[in-house]
Parts: structure tokens; C-alpha cells; sequence
């Protein structure tokens, strides 16, 4: 469990917060005219362990004119898709209806009694392409050769990286705030980011304001971390005016002082491995060309190792890239046979 985990599941198991969910991307006809007062958070820990530990998905129960309808909100932020989504979906669909069945007792086996509707929704904030089947018939064999015999259903997908910050931003709510911290494809830095939130918030009402207020401190931590920075409980602060510009200038100077670090020590690093190079190689084959040698290559392998070192503390490839003024893809190999070993 991480904080991305926490900061998911604190943002879905509001009630307000789920509620303009519901009503912002899951417009079924069946659900039109449900209030606030219908909604109720269910605890997932009898689905599957699995989601204890996972600490992100949700499941509600409306309850609404004598009838139920059960949403689960699967939360995926794997780096990699998983094809095989359709049937956890299904695996955890049936664990709800089979606890239905258990708190009805013996009116279950009555002809009478329906399950309830349970509707799957994937909510996806990972950056690689969604590419898994849409529906469970899909992951069959020959799966539209036995129609009528194998199950099949489809899950409502929320991909959040097609969105763009202008749009989520037009929400003009909580939710529109808070999906635009989490956004994977929003082209802003850590200190812009901050900023245009905190314009945001003068906009919003003040049942808005408060609500942001309260969860914005997760995705801002889960933000600065990847840029090296740690807020140490600085992000609560930002929900007082007062405090914004110290805020912004904290992160700016921060991620500044952390580029210059990665630049200085990378050169460092080289000129060391260069003269020790430089040396056996020219008792080789001739003292200057070695030491010019040395140092290419000293300063080559320092620069990889000092990449091999921010990859670990969870910069990503672009960001490191950047800082210590690498090729893209020489980086994004670096991080895939650093991943391979792990």
C-alpha cells in the first residue's frame, strides 16, 4: 500500500466527492434522481484480501425506491495494464452477489428474488495506452461461439490521462480540483500545479473549497515526491491564502537545489572515475590518451550511475533526462534493465 493507494481511497470514500463522480461519468438512466442520501459506502474487505492491501477501491450500495444497485470502483495506476482486469471484475462481482445471498437467507431461493445490479467501473490514471477487452466474452476462447453459455458483461472505463487540465479545470468543483492534481498527462510542473490549484480554489464555493481542502494534501505529497521534494507536512498549509507564495517558493527553490545536486554530483563523480581511468590507461597505451579517455568514460559511467540512483528514489525517465542532460532513450533503457534486475 502506497500513498497513491491512500490518496484514491480517502478521494472515493467521500460521499459528496463520489456523488459528483456518479453524476459527472456515470449518467445510467437507472440512476437519475439519486441523492446524497441514497449512497452508502460498503466495506470491500470481504471481496478478496487482495483489496485490503490494495486500499484503493471502493464500493457503494444505492439504495433507492426499495431497490439496490451496487457500483465497485476498481482504481488501476499499474505502470502496465492488466489483461486479465476482466475477470477480477468478474471474481469480484460474484463475491458481492454471493454476500447479497447471505444476508437474505432463505428469501434467496425464492423465484421472486433478483441480484442486484453490480456496475464495474475501471478508473485508470496509468500513461500507457488502455488496450484491455471491454468485455469478459473477450478473454473467452472462442468466446462468441458459445453465446448464451459464457458470461459476459462490460465495464464503464474512466481513462483520467484523456483529459486535459483545461477540462477537468472547467468542472468548477472539488472533484474537477482533485482529478486535475491526479492527472498523469497534465504538461505542468510541481510549482505550476500548485499555483493554478490555488487559483482554482478562490473560484470554488466555500462547501468546495473545504472539500478540496481536505484531500488535496495526499496528491500534493505524492506530487512533490517525485520531484525529490519533500513538503514535511507543508502541503496543509496551502489551504490558508496566506500561505501560498510561501508555498510556491518552497517547491521552486527545492526542486532547483535538487537539479544543481544531480548536475554537480554527476561532474564530480566523473572527474574521479576519469583520473583513475585516465591513469591505467596511460601506463597502457599512453598517459594523455588515456586520461582523455578516462575521463569520457569516467564521466559517462557517473552519469549513468547518478541516473541509476535518482530512477531509484522514483524520478521518472523524462525527469531525470532533463537534469542530467541525457538522451531520453539511453534513460528509458537505463530504467528498464534497472526494472529487470529488480
Amino acid at each position: 500500500m502506497g500513498d497513491k493507494d491512500r490518496a484514491f481511497r480517502n478521494f472515493l470514500s467521500d460521499k459528496v466527492l463520489f456523488f459528483q463522480f456518479l453524476r459527472r461519468f456515470l449518467r445510467f438512466g437507472t440512476l437519475e434522481g439519486v441523492g446524497l442520501e441514497d449512497i452508502e459506502l460498503e466495506n470491500v474487505s470481504f471481496i478478496s484480501q487482495e483489496l485490503v492491501a490494495r486500499e484503493s477501491d471502493v464500493l457503494y450500495r444505492i439504495r433507492r425506491g426499495g431497490k439496490e444497485t451496487y457500483i465497485y470502483i476498481l482504481v488501476e495506476h499499474q505502470s502496465s495494464v492488466d489483461h486479465l482486469m476482466p475477470f477480477r471484475l468478474l471474481a469480484y462481482m460474484v463475491r458481492i452477489w454471493e454476500r447479497c445471498v447471505e444476508e437474505a437467507g432463505s428469501k434467496s431461493r425464492r423465484k421472486s428474488y433478483l441480484l442486484p445490479p453490480v456496475i464495474p467501473v475501471v478508473f485508470y490514471d496509468g500513461m500507457q495506452k488502455w488496450t484491455v477487452a471491454s468485455t469478459f466474452v473477450e478473454k473467452v476462447e472462442n468466446g462468441d461461439a458459445f453465446a448464451g453459455f459464457v458470461p459476459n458483461f462490460s465495464y464503464h472505463l474512466m481513462v483520467l490521462g484523456k483529459r486535459t487540465s483545461e477540462e477537468l479545470l472547467a468542472f468548477r468543483d472539488a472533484l474537477g480540483g482533485l482529478l486535475y492534481l491526479a492527472n498523469p498527462s497534465k504538461e505542468e510542473d510541481l510549482s505550476m500545479t500548485v499555483r493554478r490549484l490555488l487559483e482554482y480554489r478562490k473560484l470554488l464555493p466555500p462547501e468546495e473549497r473545504e472539500i478540496l481542502s481536505r484531500h488535496f494534501a495526499g496528491y500534493l505529497t505524492i506530487l512533490a515526491k517525485r520531484e525529490g521534494v519533500d513538503l514535511s507536512g507543508m502541503a496543509e498549509e496551502i489551504a490558508s491564502e496566506e500561505e501560498a507564495e510561501k508555498m510556491v517558493t518552497y517547491v521552486q527553490r527545492e526542486i532547483r537545489k535538487i537539479r544543481k545536486e544531480g548536475r554537480l554530483e554527476g561532474r564530480e563523480e566523473g572527474r574521479q572515475e576519469g583520473r583513475m581511468e585516465g591513469r591505467q590507461e596511460g601506463r597502457q597505451e599512453g598517459r594523455q590518451e588515456g586520461r582523455m579517455e578516462g575521463r569520457q568514460e569516467g564521466r559517462r559511467e557517473a552519469m549513468l550511475e547518478s541516473a541509476r540512483k535518482m530512477l531509484s528514489r522514483g524520478f521518472d525517465a523524462a525527469q531525470v533526462a532533463d537534469v542530467l542532460d541525457l538522451p531520453l532513450e539511453q534513460v528509458r533503457a537505463l530504467a528498464e534493465s534497472e526494472g529487470e534486475k529488480g
